[in-house]
Formats: C-alpha cells, structure tokens, sequence
C-alpha cells in the first residue's frame, strides 16, 4: 500500500487554476480528503444494516448477500422484546467476501434492539465497531439512532479511523439524518435509497479541526459502494470557501474546492 501521503497526492488531481497568491495546494484539501474517506465507510452502515431486516424469527442476516454472520446473540429471541433487549455481534467476512454493494468489509459490528416498529420488524437503537477494515482503513465508531418519524432516523456518532499502517488518524462526530426515499425494507439487499443530511464536527489527520453540513442532500444507496450525490459545505479556522461534490451516480469520483480552485477526488 502507499504511504498515507502518496496516496493523498495520487487521488488528487488539480481541475482549475484560478489561484490565490498563496498559491493553494494539495495540502488544503486534507481535510475534504480525510472526511469523504470516512463518511464513505460510515454513511452506509445505518441503510446496511436496516437491510438485513433482523428480528424476531430473522436474527441471522443472508451471509451472501452482506458478508457477515453471527458470532453471538445476547438475549431472549425467543421472547423479544418482552424479556429485554437483545444484542447481536455481527463479524464480517476475513477472506474477502464482497457485498452486494460491491464492498468489502472485515471484522466486528455490534448491534442491540430493544422493541419493535410498527411493522415487526426490531427497532435498532445503537450499533457500534470496535476496529472494522474496509478500503484501506481501520474504524471505530460509537452511534445511537433515534427515529425522527415519516420514516427518517438520526444517528448520532462518535468515530475515529486510521490507515492499516498507522500513519495518520482523525476523528469525526456529530449526527446524520438518514430518509429512506427509495425501496423499501424487505430483506432485499441492495435497493435502497436513503436522503442523508449531516452536520459534523472533525479533525484531519494533522488534527485541524473543521465542521462539515450538507448544503445538498447526500444520497446513500445499498446498492452503490460510493455516496452517490449530494454537496457538503466545510468550515475552518483559515476562512476558506471550501465544499466537497459527490456529483450523481455510483463512481468513485468527487470533487473538491477551496476558494477558486477546484481538485478532482477518487475514493477508494
């Protein structure tokens, strides 16, 4: 694997060049860079888990179809919700199972319920990682949902991540707001689509600290391994004008602007 800076320097590619006389350069877009590998790995796991459509007589998910299967289950299953909660640690795939959105994943996921929907299904109301790998990167994260109604849930997450090398990590917290707008929750594994509006707070792997909020809703999609659409605005210390475009449709290319320039992205 290259070095976290290489690989930096590799994805980017400069689109414009209407610059400042500080002359901008890869280094201002650290942040973008730091926060759309995350979010990338992050934003879907919400829709991915509600796809396995786990609960009472279905708490194994189709291990073909979303490469993870159970290591244990805590709780009554039989007697849920009446007897408490119960709490399902999921492990993905070691040897390189890919998932019907095309990702890989690997290592642990744990999930708890504590009642129903209106329709049966359990209602998820945390999951976390303890160190999952999926394109290069290491990740934790710690996340509560809480239903919003119509439909819509918000996910509040505290996350760190770091190159399988170790060279660099950063952090990223706040909540997203997910609206499923396509598909629906039938146990089919890749046809949903979700409206995902965020407000978050950061650090780079230098340790800037930025806030990123959507500007145009991002799309989610268990079927695409990338965010398919939608535009975020980011907030530094230095006051710069800076947004990361996902553009439409399930590719691996965004774009990034600081001030009057603009640098092309490909996420892993």
């Amino acid at each position: 694997m290259k070095s976290p800076t290489g690989a930096v320097l590799a994805a980017l590619v400069l689109m414009a060049a209407c610059k400042k006389e500080d002359d901008l350069g890869s280094e201002e877009v650290n942040t973008m860079v730091d926060h759309a590998h995350a979010e990338n790995l992050i934003a879907p796991l919400f829709p991915l888990v509600r796809a396995m459509v786990v609960g009472p007589g279905h708490w194994t998910p189709d291990s073909a179809l979303f490469c993870a299967s159970v290591d244990s289950l805590v709780g009554d299953t039989a007697m849920f919700p009446a007897n408490g909660p119960v709490t399902l640690h999921l492990r993905f795939s070691d040897g390189g199972c890919t998932d019907a959105a095309g990702r890989g994943r690997s290592g642990p996921m744990v999930l708890l319920f504590d009642s129903l929907e209106v329709d049966g299904r359990a209602r998820l109301i945390a999951f976390s990682t303890a160190g999952l790998e999926c394109a290069g990167f290491l990740f934790r994260c710690g996340a509560t949902v809480e239903p919003l109604g119509e439909g819509r849930h918000r996910i509040q997450l505290d996350s760190s991540a770091i190159w399988r090398q170790g060279a660099w990590s950063r952090r990223y917290r706040g909540h997203l707001d997910h609206e499923l707008i396509s598909g629906g929750i039938d146990g089919i594994a890749n046809d949903d689509v979700y409206a995902v509006a965020e407000e978050m707070i950061g650090q780079d792997r230098y340790g800037t600290s930025y806030t990123a909020t959507t500007s145009t809703v991002l799309e989610v999609a268990t079927g695409c391994k990338w965010v398919r659409g939608g535009v975020l605005t980011f907030v530094q210390s230095d006051e710069r004008e800076r947004t990361l475009d996902y553009g439409t449709g399930c590719d691996a290319r965004a774009d990034l602007t600081v001030a009057d320039t603009r640098f092309g992205l490909i996420i892993p």
